[in-house]
């Protein structure tokens, strides 16, 4: 049975259902049920036990139809909620602590560049000494460990085929003739200069920089080497732009500005 109709039966015409209430539907349900008791003067016409089972359906229809939309109401009056979901606590990330790696302070003894800073091109470790990061000792002592590092020149001039064991003894014999171990092999016709300069090229970027040397000594730390990289080659540059410093000139404050 449809509301509308269960409403038809308890009012005894068509009835607005979003304005009637429970207590209306009760009381017109006793109302009806009174019109049919065998005591009332209209029960002649009207008794049947149909006509009750009919208003008992209509009455229950009725208050499950009005619970029902009740409920949709106050659902729909609720705000609703977002979706919860669990929330983490964020890891925390330790970083290991590396150790304080001190410098050897400057030596006493040794000597410090301390005079006007130069207005050309420099290499690295001339760098160092005339900024007076490192003594004139230990550039020396830096350039010595640089060159027993390196590879030979006739070592890689054997093992890429272009001399052997007899080239090599007679270069070093012949000390007559002036130069390094490349220009003597040219001289005596053992090398081209090309094959001696790409070997000396070679031989130059097989070596190790200066740079490692001082941080093994404690005598610069790996970021103070990095940033006097970045320092020469500014230098070298403003050099090459004509743009250089002009003497005198401060070379402590000309590394610590750039």
């Amino acid at each position: 049975m449809h509301p509308s109709d269960a409403a038809r039966i308890l009012f005894g015409g068509p009835a607005d259902l979003r304005r009637v209430t429970p207590a209306e539907v009760k009381s017109a349900f006793r109302r009806r049920v009174r019109m049919l008791h065998p005591d009332s003067a209209r029960s002649a016409v009207h008794q049947s036990g149909e006509a009750v089972s009919s208003l008992v359906s209509a009455r229950d229809i009725l208050i499950e139809h009005l619970q029902a939309a009740h409920e949709k109401t106050v659902r729909a009056a609720q705000p609703r909620q977002a979706p919860t979901c669990t929330v983490y606590p964020r890891p925390t990330i330790v970083k290991p602590v590396r150790p304080a790696v001190e410098r050897i302070p400057k030596k006493e003894h040794e000597r410090y560049y301390t005079g006007v800073f130069p207005t050309y091109k420099l290499k690295f470790g001339q760098f160092l000494y005339f900024a007076g990061e490192v003594s004139w000792q230990d550039l020396v002592r830096a350039m010595r460990w640089q060159r027993d590092q390196r590879p030979a020149y006739g070592e890689i001039a054997k093992a890429w085929g272009w001399m052997n064991d007899r080239d090599i003894q007679a270069v070093r014999a012949a000390t007559e003739l002036p130069g390094m171990f490349g220009e003597r092999a040219v001289a005596l016709g053992l090398l081209t200069e090309k094959q001696a300069s790409f070997l000396a090229r070679h031989q130059h970027h097989s070596q190790p920089r200066l740079g490692q040397y001082f941080v093994k000594e404690r005598i610069l730390l790996s970021h103070d080497v990095t940033r006097l990289l970045t320092a020469l080659q500014r230098h070298n540059t403003s050099i090459s732009r004509g743009t250089g410093p002009v003497p005198p000139f401060n070379p402590a404050g000309y590394v610590r500005h750039l």
